[in-house]
């Protein structure tokens, strides 16, 4: 925990002592005005310096030998939008391909950038952004290495940096096996001091964000999925801001009959994730040209 490095009163340490040792230690008030750091973030080594700027620069340069191609797609779109709509039928996000094409006129990156990615960013720096649930929950998803990961590591530091509120970084495979293990400690049947799957979830469910790395990594304990579920219940409950991470969309764990939360069946949980803001990790411009080509065979 840091403060302010001209406080006063705790000299940027974030904590008050009392010259009596039989008295409590005290959180400074300046710790409110102090940005949360990566470790109390909860941000992994790994992604301890993510952030929006080197983000973009990253994926860019990953995307570098695609763009010329990407670009040269982008009259191909234009003549889509242009044709009357019973030759084409019914084009769902005609809206968002309108103004994809008029902020990449303005900039090429904003077509090369995960399809989304724009929406998150302005959300997580600004807090600007309309949810189509109401439900503050974002949906990242693409491969392994896709950057999905890191992206949801920005977003949380960014949020953070502007709000001046805490938020936390929790891998879902971490928190499972945590979960998994108070089911099998010893000490729970010996009435001995252990960490109960209550201890492990409670301080997820207040927090004013929370990023569940890879989500789709859960174990496949339904006593698991359960807490899991809960947990999201509680903060869609509270309209807490959310942010998960998977490799897939939420529409693909439908089709996995042996996936944890389909065993559940709660629709409602379902509902709610079908339902989140989505960050797909390709290029946006990408997104569109796969719909676009199967309409011309």
């Amino acid at each position: 925990m840091k403060g302010r490095a001209d406080c006063p009163r705790c000299h940027g340490k974030g904590l008050v002592f009392d010259p009596d040792p039989q008295k409590p230690v005290l959180v400074c008030g300046c710790t409110a005005d102090v940005a949360p750091d990566a470790e109390t973030l909860g941000l992994p080594a790994r992604y301890r310096e993510a952030d929006f700027t080197r983000f973009w620069k990253w994926w860019n340069n990953a995307q570098a030998s695609g763009v010329r191609a990407l670009l040269d797609r982008v009259p191909d779109l234009e003549e889509l939008l242009s044709r009357p709509p019973e030759d084409v039928g019914e084009l769902e996000g005609r809206d968002q391909l309108v103004k994809l094409l008029a902020a990449l006129r303005k900039r090429p990156e904003h077509g090369i950038r995960p399809l989304g990615a724009e929406g998150l960013s302005q959300w997580a720096t600004s807090g600007k952004h309309k949810f189509r649930h109401g439900w503050e929950l974002w949906w990242i998803h693409g491969p392994a290495q896709s950057g999905r990961s890191t992206l949801a590591a920005a977003a949380l530091r960014a949020w953070s940096e502007q709000t001046g509120k805490r938020g936390r970084f929790v891998s879902v495979r971490s928190l499972s096996q945590a979960i998994k293990d108070t089911y099998y400690d010893v000490r729970s049947f010996q009435n001995a001091t252990f960490q109960s799957v209550r201890d492990l979830v409670e301080p997820l469910q207040e927090l004013p964000l929370l990023v569940l790395d890879d989500w789709d990594r859960m174990d496949s304990d339904i006593r698991i999925a359960a807490a899991l579920a809960q947990l999201l219940d509680y903060r869609y409950s509270e309209e807490l801001p959310t942010i998960l991470t998977a490799s897939y969309p939420p529409e693909a764990m439908d089709r996995r009959e042996n996936h944890p939360l389909v065993r559940l069946e709660d629709a409602s949980l379902f509902e709610r994730l079908r339902g989140a803001e989505r960050v797909e990790m390709v290029p946006a411009l990408q997104f569109w040209i796969d719909r676009l080509d199967p309409q011309r065979r």
